[in-house]
C-alpha cells in the first residue's frame, strides 16, 4: 500500500511542479504585459516561505487522504461499493473545504472554526495553510499544527496499511466496521 501512495503522491507533486513550474517561466516571459494586473503580481511575487507551506501542506493533506482512500479501498471487492464506503472520508475533506471557504469569504481567517481546524489533522492542511497565507498566525501554532499532522499522517498510515493487509486477505465479503475493529485488536502489527 506505501508503494501505491507514494507513487501516486510523487505524480501528484509532479503535476503540482510543473503547473507552477511553467506558470512561473511563462509570467516571467510576459511579465511586462502583467505589470498592471495586481492578482496576478501578487500571486508571481509570493514570499518563498508561502511556497514551502504550500508544498508541506500539500503532502501531508495528500497522505493523510491518500492513507484513508487506501484502507476504505481495499475493503471493498466490487466498484459499485467503493463509493459509499469512501462517504465517510470525502464528507469530512468537503466540510473541511466548506469550513475553509466561508472563512475565506467572511474576510475573517482567524475565527474560532479555523483555529480549531487548524489543529485536526483533517482538515488542518487547508485551514493552517489559509490562516498561514492570509491572517496572523504565531509561529508555535504552525509548529503544533505541523507535528500533530506528522504524527497523524504516520499513525493513519500504519492503521491503514493493517486494514489494507485484512482487506486484501478477506477478499469477498467485506468485513463490517466491528469485525475490522476486532480483528485489529488481534492483531500484532497495531
Amino acid at each position: 500500500m506505501f508503494g501505491k501512495v507514494l507513487g501516486a503522491g510523487l505524480a501528484g507533486l509532479s503535476q503540482f511542479v510543473l503547473i507552477f513550474g511553467s506558470s512561473y517561466l511563462f509570467y516571467n516571459l510576459n511579465k511586462s504585459y502583467f505589470k498592471d494586473i495586481s492578482i496576478v503580481q501578487s500571486i508571481f511575487n509570493m514570499p518563498l516561505s508561502i511556497l514551502l507551506y504550500t508544498i508541506l501542506f500539500f503532502i501531508l493533506g495528500f497522505f493523510i487522504y491518500a492513507f484513508m482512500y487506501g484502507a476504505l479501498g481495499s475493503l471493498v471487492s466490487r466498484m459499485e461499493e467503493l463509493s459509499t464506503t469512501i462517504m465517510p472520508v470525502t464528507l469530512v475533506f468537503i466540510i473541511a473545504f466548506m469550513i475553509v471557504m466561508f472563512s475565506m469569504g467572511s474576510g475573517n481567517v482567524d475565527n474560532t472554526a479555523m483555529r480549531i481546524c487548524s489543529f485536526i489533522p483533517f482538515t488542518s492542511p487547508m485551514a493552517m495553510f489559509v490562516r498561514i497565507a492570509m491572517g496572523e498566525v504565531a509561529n508555535w501554532e504552525i509548529a503544533v499544527s505541523v507535528c500533530i499532522l506528522i504524527i497523524s499522517t504516520i499513525a493513519i498510515g500504519y492503521l491503514a496499511a493493517a486494514i489494507y493487509r485484512m482487506g486484501v486477505l478477506l477478499y469477498g465479503k467485506a468485513p463490517k466496521p466491528a469485525e475490522i475493529i476486532k480483528m485489529l485488536k488481534k492483531s500484532k502489527s497495531i
